[in-house]
């Protein structure tokens, strides 16, 4: 049995960090005679999991989205295969063969507005109508992607498979604290500058309530590169004087300290597929206030205080909560205990059942 796996995200952020953990856990459970990995000797090369004798290297730099990638079948990239993995909605268009995709979340299709090209939104929903429409089972992150797909895109619930993924694994439980060069306090917020990711309202609604709490919000993430950025969150943010800091892109360590350090993290999205942000803070201690949006709940459990994300007046209660006496000390209790309830060994176990079956049934 030959299965074909399109690794191209591995070194991405988001996916590329789910492949990362998920597939050197995977291919020991696989039951494949051989494995075509879709991607480079550079992406791979120092992966020990790249020696397995069953791996066999299709070298490709096409891009995600682009042209190229629709045109690897004619390379021959999936030629003999049993089965293809695709771990997003980018699958071939046009591609004869039994397909398996992991879906993240639908966003081009329930938040257009993160892409701000008609084009690109047009080619992002056909893919993904496409992709599931196609797919003999769809590997979803989370209880609600599962439900926005059977529901939005009219799947059989027989299709959807719920693999959720868990923290890094080598994501440590304690680390030195970060502290601030003039040691004010500080909230975190984690995420690239994206319209669903709401900072510009998280920003909105900081200022309504600094005047009453002693802290600076740190803005941990990708700045630059996104034409959907909200180009407004940088005017915002200087206003705000030395109250709001923007750190930029961060390294993983660097990221750890910040945690570890934070009153607590901020998560004000308006949707998101799972919240893998939510479990890094709970790990290190970090109280988690979160949006009651998308997976996010689902996610944090009872371990986050929630506000509605289009309520201003909320978020500013659960900030001014934050600072009463045992409130952030419960957070961090829960927290710890939320994440147990995460791994991608199980992830990886369930993900593995599928794909054996699939490959199985074909052969």
């Amino acid at each position: 049995m030959r299965l074909t796996a399109d690794l191209r995200m591995y070194r991405h952020s988001g996916i590329g960090r789910y492949l990362r953990n998920l597939f050197p856990l995977l291919l020991p459970r696989l039951n494949a005679d051989s494995i075509r990995v879709l991607g480079s000797s550079e992406l791979f090369g120092e992966e020990n999991w790249f020696h397995d004798p069953r791996v066999e290297l299709f070298e490709t730099h096409a891009a995600i989205y682009s042209i190229a990638e629709q045109l690897l079948s004619m390379r021959g990239a999936y030629r003999n295969s049993d089965l293809l993995w695709v771990p997003h909605y980018n699958a071939p268009l046009y591609y004869p063969g039994k397909l398996i995709a992991t879906i993240h979340d639908i966003a081009p299709l329930m938040v257009p507005q993160i892409l701000d090209n008609s084009i690109k939104r047009f080619y992002a929903q056909t893919l993904i109508r496409r992709t599931v429409s196609q797919a003999a089972a769809i590997f979803c992150v989370s209880d609600f992607t599962r439900q926005e797909v059977e529901v939005q895109l009219s799947i059989d619930a027989s299709r959807l498979i719920v693999t959720k993924p868990g923290l890094d694994l080598d994501w440590p439980n304690v680390m030195t604290p970060h502290c601030e060069d003039d040691d004010v306090p500080y909230l975190l917020f984690v995420g690239n500058i994206k319209p669903n990711k709401n900072l510009g309202f998280l920003l909105q609604a900081f200022d309504k309530v600094r005047g009453q709490i002693p802290h600076r919000l740190l803005i941990v993430g990708r700045m630059h590169g996104f034409s959907t950025a909200d180009k407004a969150v940088k005017g915002r943010a200087a206003e705000a004087g030395d109250r709001v800091r923007m750190a930029g892109e961060v390294s993983d360590k660097e990221l750890q300290r910040l945690y570890a350090g934070a009153s607590a993290l901020v998560v004000p999205s308006v949707y998101e597929g799972f919240g893998l942000t939510l479990l890094e803070a709970m790990q290190l201690g970090c109280p988690v206030i979160s949006s009651s949006a998308g997976s996010l709940p689902e996610v944090g459990g009872d371990a986050a205080m929630y506000f509605d994300p289009s309520s201003m007046n909320e978020l500013a209660a659960c900030l001014l909560r934050l600072q009463m006496e045992g409130v952030a000390e419960g957070l961090r209790e829960k927290g710890r205990q939320r994440v147990l309830e995460f791994s991608f060994e199980d992830c990886a176990m369930k993900t593995a059942v599928a794909l054996n079956f699939h490959m199985q049934a074909v052969s």
